[in-house]
């Protein structure tokens, strides 16, 4: 395995990016979702695979050649899909407040401690609509001790929050509601 760089930044894997894409629910019409941090574009693909043969979405980033998501103007999205930086710490939220700013609906792969470190952050999670959370597995990032997560928060979700456990496998997904565990 090859060891992990401290300055390298962490690629989304394939299969937690299709995980990602297929947390997105299209609406009846026409719909934009934003990727503010593309980094080498496996998000991108994902979004581009899932709808294919959707001419109603447009798919956004922040304008090369900078890619800078904080240099963008606020801009009203349908879905914020991401994998934001996870150092230093306090980054994570700060991307997830943003994102909020464009979207209602933000779907995010984040570090655990983002939740587990704050009753705070949950509330404030849970009040953006928090309706699902995703458990990946260690292997994720390689190289890595960060346990990760995917959030997906909707506009006025106010229901029961489903956990979900993923296993990369093959180039594929597959996930285990919580209940079925036991």
């Amino acid at each position: 395995m090859k060891k992990w760089d401290r300055n390298h930044r962490l690629q989304t894997p394939g299969w937690a990016a299709d995980i990602l894409a297929s947390l997105v629910d299209p609406p009846n019409s026409i719909f934009t979702i934003l990727e503010p941090t593309p980094g080498e574009g496996s998000l991108i693909r994902a979004l581009e695979r899932r709808f294919r043969n959707d001419s109603r979405v447009e798919i956004i980033t922040p304008p090369p050649p900078n890619w800078d998501f904080w240099e963008m103007p606020v801009r009203k999205v349908d879905w914020v899909v991401a994998n934001p930086p996870f150092t230093p710490f306090t980054e994570v939220i700060k991307y997830l407040k943003a994102f909020f700013k464009f979207s209602d609906n933000v779907i995010s792969l984040i570090p655990w401690y983002t939740l587990i470190n704050s009753q705070r952050r949950v509330n404030y999670l849970v009040d953006m609509g928090l309706s699902e959370v995703w458990n990946l597995p260690r292997y994720t990032f390689p190289g890595t001790r960060v346990q990760t997560c995917i959030i997906k928060c909707v506009g006025g979700y106010r229901g029961k929050i489903e956990f979900k456990f993923a296993s990369g496998k093959n180039g594929s997904f597959m996930f285990k509601r919580g209940k079925d565990l036991v």
